[in-house]
Formats: structure tokens, sequence, C-alpha cells
């Protein structure tokens, strides 16, 4: 265990109790604030609120996975997707990596991402990438398409010029919530029995309750 902490019950024993406490919480708080995001409200729903969401809470558990709440990147999340989640999110590992720093990072600097971002394959040219949000079933929750010839902007895009495109990310915000709900359980099995794994969870609940 991390040096002075100690579990709200006064027994140190009862902590991954806590830990589901605490989870259980966070959870309830995500899925209200998802589900009003996801209502249809004249035809549409608020996609980005609720990728925003998502992307902070998974960020909370790759976090408390990694023992380290502060100065989060994609890396805490690409282990704690290969660890919890389904094998689509490690299979094409760019799905997260376009997802987090074009995204996330354009949504969280300027309200809304760019029409398209520029990202880089090992080995090759770089990639004009869009992006397309939904709320539908379909698998993998982030899919990445390649396109063997570019495509043009949708008309209705405002742009000043013609933009084309030669991939796509899709990303089914509603799969995406519920896979990260899902990874929990897995979560907290392993915490019950790694050492490492509770040591890292104790040292970001000192963090987040000494702020």
């Amino acid at each position: 265990m991390v040096r002075g902490w100690h579990c709200p019950n006064g027994d140190d024993d009862k902590w991954v109790e806590f830990a589901e406490r605490f989870l259980r919480n966070r959870v309830e708080v995500l899925n209200k604030d998802v589900a009003i995001c996801l209502k249809r409200t004249r035809g549409t729903h608020a996609y980005f609120p609720a990728l925003v969401i998502c992307i902070a809470f998974a960020d909370l558990l790759s976090g408390l996975y990694a023992g380290k709440l502060k100065g989060q990147r994609v890396e805490p999340i690409r282990r704690y997707a290969a660890k919890f989640m389904k094998n689509e999110y490690t299979s094409d590992p760019r799905g997260l990596d376009i997802l987090y720093k074009f995204l996330r990072n354009k949504i969280a600097h300027l309200a809304y991402p760019n029409p398209f971002a520029m990202v880089t394959k090992p080995g090759q040219p770089k990639q004009r990438v869009s992006w397309k949000l939904n709320a539908s079933r379909h698998r993998p929750a982030i899919k990445v398409r390649d396109y063997p010839a570019p495509k043009s902007l949708l008309k209705e895009t405002v742009k000043p010029w013609p933009v084309s495109y030669d991939c796509r990310i899709e990303v089914s915000v509603r799969n995406f919530h519920s896979d990260i709900v899902s990874s929990i359980s897995k979560y907290l099995c392993h915490l019950q029995s790694d050492r490492t794994a509770q040591a890292h969870f104790a040292k970001c609940m000192i963090d987040y309750f000494s702020r």
C-alpha cells in the first residue's frame, strides 16, 4: 500500500470495497450524462459532449490503472484497453490514437474538431483523416477506413476551398460508452488480486481527494 493511504472506514483490508463504491458512483454520473446527450432532440444527438465525457472517463480508468491522474497521454489508454477492453481496440491501434490525439484534443481546445487531420502511418506518407460520429451499434466501436482514392468533403461542410480526405474514423459513441463501462468489472477483478494495481489505485485516490 501507499504510505499515508487509509480506507475511509479505517480498515485497509476493505479498500477494494471503496474502489467499487467510488467507480459505481462515477458510472452513475457517466450513464446519466451520456443518456441525456444521446437522447434525440429535434432529430439529432449531442455527440461531442457525450464523446468528451467518455474519453475523460477512459482517462480516469487508465490513470487509476497506471497510478497517475495528471498529464495523461494516449499510451496509458492503450495499455488499459489491451488489458480490459475488447480486442477491437488493439487490432488497429490507429483508432485510439486518432480518437485521442485528433478528436479529443481538438474538441478540448477548439470546441469542435477540424473537418480533417493529417496523420502518418509508420513508413508511409501522411493521410488526411476525416471523421464521423454516430449513436449506432456498429462494430468495431472505433473504425478506421482507408480509401484508395481521395474523397471530397460533403458540399454542406463549411470550408474555404475544396477539401479531400483518404481516411475516415467512424465512432459509435454509444458502443464506446458501453465498452468503457463493461471494462470496469474486469478492472475491479484485477484490482482484488494485483498488489501493483492496488498501490496505483491508492496513489491516485490520495491525489484525487487531496486537491
